[in-house]
Parts: C-alpha cells; structure tokens; sequence
C-alpha cells in the first residue's frame, strides 16, 4: 500500500480543541489599556521563530502599544523593523547563565515601566526570568522549537514566575509540559499564523526571474540550510527524478546556512555535482520576505527531521501550492493527509520521491489539494485571529 492509500492519524484535532480551550482574544478589551511591551530575543539569523517575533512586534506596534525590544548587536533584527516603531536595546544575550543581561533586563524593566517581558529562545528563559523575580514583572515565553528540555535546577527555578508558556502546536506543549510538569496549567498552544496579504504577491513571471528559475517546472524548500531540515534529501530527489525522464525541474534551496551550517551547506553543493544535478538545483539565499515570490514555484516539500510549526507549509498552503511534508511534529497537525496535502515519513527518501512523482504528474490532485489547503490554513492561521489570542493573554495576564 503507498502513501497516498494509507490513512495517518494525525492531532490537527487536537489542536483545534485546544484553540477552543483557550482564553478569548485580546480585541473586545483592547480599548482598556495600551501595554509597554519587551520581547527579548538573542537570535542572530532568521528562521519561522524568528520571522514570529518580527511580525508579533510589528503587529502589537500597529494596535497602539508600546514595544520594545532586546537584542544581540548582531541581530538581524534592525533591519528588517527599521520602518516601525521599536524601541531597541542591545545586550550581551550571551548564553542561559549571562546574568550581566538579566540586571541590564531588569534595569529596563523598571526604567521604561514595562508591563510584561517575553521571551522567545530557550536561551533566554533563565535570564527573562531571573528578571521577572527581581523586578515582579509579568513574564510569558514562547516554545518555537520541538526540542524537549533536559533537566536543569536553573530552568525550572527560574521560570516558575511565568504566566504563561505558549507552544505553537501540541506535540511542542506535549515536550513543555514533560520537561516542566509544575507549569502544565500554565501552557497554551498558540499556532504560528500568516499574513495572507504578503502571500504571493509578485507575479509568477517577475518571481521565476528573480529567483533564477529557467525551467518550466520549479520545486521548492523553504528555510535555513541546517542538516536538521533534510536539504540533502531534495537534492537527491533531483538526482532519482531526472534519471526517472523528468528532467525540465528546477530544484531551489530557499534559505542561508548559519554559521554552525556553512560545511552543511557545501555538503549539498558538493552532493549536487557529484549527483550531476548540479545546473537544477539553485541556492537562493536568504530571500527577504520570500512568501510574496511563492508565485514562482509548483511544489513546495518540507522533509525536515522534525519541527514544532512550519510557517514555510502554511504559506505554501496559502498561495494555493500543493505540499509534501514529513510526518512529525507541527506538519502532522497542519497537514490532513491525502486532503490538502501529503505526508511521508521522516528520512525516506524513496517516499517522498514518490509523492513528488505523484503530485507532478497528477495536476489534477494537486489542484485539489492546494486549494483546500488555502482554505484550511486561512482559516485556522489567521494574522489577526492568532494575535487576538496572544493579546488576550497579554492583557488577562497583567490584570
């Protein structure tokens, strides 16, 4: 029985049950106070978490409150929120132990009388929180990453004042309330969402060219070069197609290597000319706000080892592209198999060779499943929808 016979159980329900569970938006009592507002964030390239805290702050400026945020001197950040209405302070953010950052997060808290502290990467939990004990400040944290904690003192002791800890899908609050059973109360599963109006925005013409695509048909995989997100397995998808006849693809890598991922990274070229696939596989780069160029491809495949969320898959979806994924973590709760889109099995190469041999030569299936997925995940990730929701905590939290 093939993949695409086979019926996979997967916990979109569960999600969806849980999204009912949670405390309204923030909408209906926004007019009741404007927040001041610091995310903290030590990340030093962009990925789905990253591109969450962006927007999360751009959208919280645009309804009126104040944002501040922390960050390395090297973070990426500036740039891309150079246009909006950001206060920024620069740390050292070094590591979970740097208490140098957390007094300088603390003298911040009570200079600018901020509200509520967030933080986003797992390395500044301790600091966030050491700085919530020494200040009372109301703090929440965001699990991005599917990861589970190992066991530490530091973490759990240093946390335990959190209001709240969102996981952006099940199987991430399932890991969270494992590595931390004292705060299971206090977990929520927020999703990741989209911005349908930054979606395929460039027409497919303009968004071909500049992505360097010259053949008729063009796959893509979306998201930092990293051995975690099984780029090699869509180079040698290019390999086992273009031996099967299909040879008019281009095959794009659409993300940089951080600076642990650079040997990575010449691993794939090194594999592509030695697969003779060379001159079909393009590596773009980082392409700055890529969803508005989906236009340019067909297939969007996501083979990652494992993932908490995609925000990659849910803007394929919602550009109307059909999608393959693995069946792990946050696109096993996105994805409904063998409805608006495909799954296969982490790792297995010859699987997803076959699902992407079945959807290129099946226009008619994938048709189908790219539109109920647009309707799917416009739907349930909705921008304003899921911020209502991280507001509403923001503001319920503090009163």
């Amino acid at each position: 029985m093939t993949p695409f016979n086979k019926s996979f159980t997967n916990v979109s329900d569960t999600i969806a049950r849980s999204a009912q569970l949670q405390p309204p938006g923030g909408r209906e009592i926004r007019e009741m106070r404007s927040l001041r507002i610091l995310q903290v964030c030590s990340a030093d390239s962009v990925g789905g978490g990253e591109r969450h805290v962006i927007d999360l702050t751009r959208a919280l400026a645009e309804r009126g409150h104040e944002l501040h945020l922390a960050v390395r001197r090297s973070s990426p950040f500036r740039d891309l929120l150079a246009d909006d209405r950001v206060h920024w302070h620069e740390l050292p953010l070094r590591n979970a132990t740097d208490i140098q950052s957390s007094r300088r997060l603390g003298v911040l808290l009570r200079a600018h009388e901020i509200d509520l502290l967030h933080g986003h990467v797992a390395r500044d939990y301790p600091l966030c929180g050491l700085a919530a004990r020494m200040t009372g400040a109301n703090l929440f944290l965001t699990r991005h990453h599917f990861r589970p904690f190992a066991k530490s003192l530091l973490y759990q002791w240093a946390i335990n004042p959190v209001r709240n800890l969102i996981a952006v899908s099940t199987s991430v609050a399932q890991g969270l309330a494992e590595s931390f059973p004292d705060l299971a109360d206090r977990i929520v599963v927020i999703p990741n969402w989209i911005d349908a109006r930054a979606v395929g925005t460039i027409s497919r013409a303009e968004s071909r060219d500049l992505l360097g695509i010259r053949l008729p048909i063009a796959v893509g995989l979306v998201g930092q070069i990293s051995a975690i997100k099984r780029q090699d397995l869509l180079v040698k998808a290019a390999a086992r197609l273009k031996t099967a006849g299909l040879t008019n693809i281009n095959f794009l890598l659409i993300g940089e290597a951080g600076p642990k991922d650079r040997d990575y990274e010449e691993h794939l070229r090194a594999l592509a000319r030695q697969l003779d696939v060379a001159d079909k596989v393009i590596f773009t780069g980082y392409v700055p706000g890529f969803a508005r160029y989906l236009n340019a491809l067909d297939l969007v495949v996501a083979p990652s080892e494992n993932e908490g969320f995609s925000l990659a898959v849910i803007e394929a979806m919602a550009a109307r592209l059909p999608v393959i994924a693995t069946r792990v973590g946050g696109p096993s709760e996105i994805i409904d198999h063998g409805l608006t889109g495909l799954l296969v099995p982490p790792g297995e190469l010859e699987a997803l060779v076959e699902a992407m041999s079945h959807l290129l030569s099946d226009q008619a299936l994938s048709n189908q499943l790219a539109e109920a997925a647009a309707v799917s995940v416009r739907t349930r990730f909705d921008r304003e929808g899921v911020i209502d929701r991280i507001e509403g905590l923001y503001l319920r939290g503090i009163s």
